[in-house]
């Protein structure tokens, strides 16, 4: 349905236009001792929404400038409306993920598909529950075909006490590689991108509802005081996470 390039390219060059380390993603994973939940995947750009209406707002205060207009047959000045996609270039960002929503509905084991899809802060998305752990991997195995053209039948592993997250389907890898395959960037703009995206982050949050996190392997991730929820948080274009070969891969004893 999409690929990747498809719909990150266009966002993150204009998210560099401003100059600003505006995108962050958030996977959120919830799981109960049956091993039912929910899964949700947020795009934020909340950021760059907050810069581009500073940016309008200096641009709609400037001294000596006046709005671009056609005459139209000796009858005046005429300024055409703006278009949909002119106030919100973002919008088919959203339309991408409400796609990506669709394709789940129909999945065995998976129900309550919803597209996040909001335009006015600028976050983008889908959620949904699964029955099993099994149920999960089959809606992510759809997912990964249709934005990355792969085939991975397995992103996790649930046995009761262990859960564990593989070392796939790492969406921040995934900008980042696209960034650089891509014609659209040369090489002394993807250095800039390096230095300006630096706080770029792609979070992966696993809360247990009734089961208390032991230990975890991934030196990233962050307990909850509660020992219920472990937050880890990858920044793709961070050199020094680079140099220490930080990974999606986690293994989470349980209680």
């Amino acid at each position: 349905m999409f690929k990747t390039k498809n719909f990150l390219i266009p966002a993150v060059l204009l998210a560099f236009s401003t100059l600003t380390g505006c995108l962050h993603i958030i996977e959120e994973v919830t799981l109960s001792s049956k091993g039912s939940g929910s899964y949700q995947m947020v795009v934020d750009m909340s950021e760059l929404k907050g810069m581009m209406d500073m940016m309008k707002g200096m641009g709609e205060n400037m001294p000596g400038e006046e709005a671009d207009s056609t005459t139209i047959g000796g009858e005046g000045d005429y300024t055409p409306p703006a278009s949909e996609e002119d106030e919100n270039p973002m919008g088919n960002i959203g339309e991408e993920f409400s796609g990506v929503a669709s394709s789940l509905n129909g999945i065995p084991g998976i129900s309550n598909v919803t597209a996040i899809n909001d335009t006015a802060a600028y976050k983008f998305g889908y959620s949904f529950d699964f029955a099993d752990i099994n149920a999960l991997n089959r809606a992510l195995k759809v997912i990964g075909k249709e934005k990355y053209d792969t085939k991975t039948e397995e992103t996790f592993r649930f046995s009761g006490k262990s859960f564990e997250r593989l070392g796939v389907g790492d969406l921040g890898g995934e900008i980042k590689k696209t960034l650089s395959e891509s014609d659209e960037v040369d090489e002394s703009q993807m250095d800039m991108m390096k230095m300006f995206f630096a706080d770029m982050s792609y979070q992966q949050i696993y809360r247990f509802t009734d089961r208390k996190i032991k230990k975890s392997d991934n030196k990233l991730g962050e307990l909850s005081d509660d020992d219920h929820t472990l937050t880890v948080t990858l920044k793709p274009f961070d050199e020094e996470q680079a140099k220490q070969k930080a990974s999606v891969a986690t293994k989470i004893k349980l209680n």
